[in-house]
């Protein structure tokens, strides 16, 4: 009886644990789609060497995902 119930209990925990990542995910992916649709209109409002800085930002964005990628801050 007590197997039973340690599998069962390490299904709850690694249901509780997957549930928190997916939601984690989702929350991430809800904030880097607003990042992007605002770097997207700010190049479309833009033009010359300021749409060049949020074209950079868009590319740094895209980069970002990368996890060993890192920018200095240069401004």
């Amino acid at each position: 009886m007590e197997d039973k119930e340690l599998w069962i209990m390490i299904a709850l925990f690694g249901g509780i644990f997957g549930f928190a990542l997916i939601v984690k995910f989702a929350i991430w992916l809800n904030d880097f789609s607003g990042e992007l649709k605002y770097l997207n209109s700010e190049i479309g409002r833009t033009d010359g060497s300021e749409q060049r800085y949020w074209k950079r930002q868009k590319r740094r964005l895209w980069l970002s995902i990368i996890p060993f990628v890192r920018y200095r801050n240069d401004g």
